[in-house]
């Protein structure tokens, strides 16, 4: 993996990345020249590998889009088994080892980079796994099922996190998230009249999550 070159040429570039269980299918996502910020990079999670989660889920790309426009350059990939990854799903566990393990790559290749880890829904959980693991600039974590994972398992919290929930989740519900972050004091960007999955308002999240990035 030669991520320094692809940074340099603007746009989105498929590749492939080496993980604990094989073949990773990864794309890079580059900022124009301009506005890019050099030191960092984004590595984002995406939902739940045997509920049809893939990197191309509509709010992940909306999180490499608001990336791209903060001028900061993303990597999002398919955890095991999506895609053309290898492996078979290891219910977090296993995909936050491959994504610490492409962190120290960059880290190696690109001495003093910062780091900032993503996730929606499941993908969330191995953000947060990762970022516990790993020295990180932001944690982003959108919808988490804390029902389902221990967000709590590491003695240590990430920091800064922020994370997002929508009040009309079908899937998280949104009173143990909101207490969640209450209990944990982890800034909470709370959606109203939004489900799971942002319909219709992807716009809406753009804007907020910039504000996090550029303030």
């Amino acid at each position: 993996m030669q991520l320094s070159a692809l940074l340099r040429s603007p746009g989105e570039h498929k590749l492939e990345l080496t993980g604990n269980a094989g073949r990773i299918e990864a794309c890079l996502m580059v900022p124009d020249t301009d506005t890019a910020q050099a030191n960092k990079i984004a590595i984002v999670g995406h939902p739940h590998s045997l509920k049809g989660g893939a990197m191309q889920n509509k709010v992940v790309t909306t999180m490499a889009r608001t990336f791209k426009a903060a001028g900061i350059p993303s990597l999002r990939f398919n955890f095991r088994g999506v895609g053309a990854s290898e492996g078979e799903f290891d219910d977090g566990i296993g995909e936050s080892e491959d994504m610490l393990k492409v962190a120290k790559q960059i880290q190696t290749e690109m001495p003093g980079v910062e780091l900032i880890f993503a996730g929606f829904s499941f993908g969330s959980f191995v953000a947060y796994r990762t970022a516990s693991q790993c020295e990180h600039t932001l944690l982003i974590t959108i919808a988490p099922p804390v029902q389902n994972f221990d967000y709590t398992v590491f003695p240590i919290d990430p920091s800064p996190w922020v994370l997002v929930q929508g009040d009309e989740d079908d899937v998280v519900p949104p009173k143990l998230v909101f207490e969640f972050a209450e209990a944990r004091d982890i800034q909470l960007i709370k959606f109203e009249k939004t489900e799971h999955f942002f319909h219709g308002k992807l716009t809406d999240l753009k804007e907020k999550l910039l504000e996090v990035l550029t303030t």
